[in-house]
């Protein structure tokens, strides 16, 4: 299966743009969609991380967000997941531009990833977490 991928902002709300890259299948959707966090020790790597994993999605019908998010010594916990809580706020509101099936969503997170993507999705209200808009 063909897919395309592009950079998007996803985020500029706290004064800076957070870019992503979407890798789409070409063809008619609607597709499920993961969000991938990569890991990197919560301090380190970009959306490129896990290439290979999101362009073998991509290429099985699977609309992948790979997002770049705020870390230290930048930033500190929780701006991160925060910034993990919006993607995934953002994909789902943003779904019909992708061609995504809004109910299978889902996500995948590899090392600190993972670690900082289970801390959004189990409190996804936490105000620490949701802070941005």
């Amino acid at each position: 299966m063909e897919f395309t991928a592009e950079d998007i902002r996803y985020q500029s709300a706290i004064g800076s743009d957070l870019l992503a890259r979407v890798y789409r299948p070409k063809g008619p959707g609607p597709f499920p969609a993961v969000l991938e966090v990569h890991g990197g020790a919560w301090t380190s790597g970009d959306r490129f991380n896990n290439v290979p994993i999101a362009e073998s999605m991509a290429a099985d019908w699977i609309v992948v967000l790979s997002i770049d998010f705020r870390m230290p010594p930048d930033e500190k916990y929780p701006a991160s997941v925060a910034d993990v809580n919006l993607a995934i706020r953002w994909l789902k509101a943003n779904a019909p531009a992708f061609g995504i099936e809004t109910d299978e969503v889902g996500a995948l997170g590899t090392s600190s990833g993972g670690q900082q993507l289970l801390l959004a999705v189990m409190r996804p209200f936490d105000e620490r977490y949701a802070a941005l808009e």
